[in-house]
């Protein structure tokens, strides 16, 4: 009969593996809550809360920026979180905002609305497909908009422009946006991704912008700020795809 015999270092390797084997599963919490805070936006709109519906929106997009970076940080960065990830964008970021305004706004103009709507959320659908194949190459810069920002863009307008959904000039205004952001999204245009110094950012200039955002924040309303600050990522980048094209001429010249 054998002896039992008490390893602790084997226990300790053990709760190690176990542990290690345990943590690769909380990025995939962050990025499953975004697709849990897509529903909920579209079930709420169903209901008619559509304030709460677009806030829902902006959790989800705090999810996604949280789910990758967790991961990097823990080194449990995989093909499936990437697909997953994809996968949950579509629905908080391309059906959502694509509902969201059909409810909204966009219902006014029948079948019109139905085919703006539903360009849009086929375009997301086509620019996540893109990035899977392609995102390797787009660490420093994104390829085409990327859907987070171009669906927070779409329910950021509606959340400021509480007042006006209900205008008929306004579905077609809302119809413009979403038809130029289908186009963004699956167009050639470079986007800064703001990771690997995709702009040659200094290290301080981030903990500045930080600062500078909430006070921004403090002083003005939320929606307004938020407004400015994704208008202010498009302009910088078509700014830098510009000043790109002119260095390209003048070297060519």
């Amino acid at each position: 009969m054998k002896s039992f015999r008490f390893h602790p270092i084997r226990r300790l390797r053990e709760k190690k593996q176990f542990f290690k084997r345990g943590i690769r599963f909380v990025p995939f919490l962050f990025t499953l809550g975004n697709a849990f805070f897509g529903f909920c936006s579209i079930a709420l709109a169903i209901e008619g809360e559509r304030i709460a519906a677009i806030y829902c929106v902006f959790l989800a997009a705090m999810m996604d920026a949280l789910d990758g970076r967790i991961a990097r940080l823990m080194r449990v960065e995989s093909e499936l979180g990437v697909e997953m990830d994809s996968l949950c964008d579509a629905i908080s970021f391309c059906l959502a905002p694509a509902f969201l305004a059909y409810a909204w706004s966009l219902r006014t103009l029948g079948f019109v609305g139905v085919m703006v709507g539903a360009l849009f959320l086929i375009a997301g659908i086509v620019r996540l497909a893109r990035f899977n194949l392609l995102h390797d190459q787009q660490s420093v810069f994104f390829i085409g908009l990327p859907t987070t920002i171009a669906g927070c863009f779409i329910v950021i307008v509606l959340l400021n422009a509480n007042g006006l959904v209900y205008r008929p000039w306004f579905s077609f205004f809302l119809s413009f946006l979403l038809l130029l952001f289908s186009w963004l999204m699956i167009s050639s245009i470079r986007f800064p991704a703001f990771k690997r110094g995709s702009l040659r950012v200094k290290k301080h200039y981030p903990v500045v912008g930080a600062v500078v955002l909430f006070a921004i924040l403090t002083v003005m309303r939320l929606e307004l700020s938020l407004l400015f600050l994704f208008s202010g990522y498009l302009l910088v980048s078509f700014g830098y795809q510009g000043y790109n094209f002119y260095k390209k001429n003048i070297e060519r010249g």
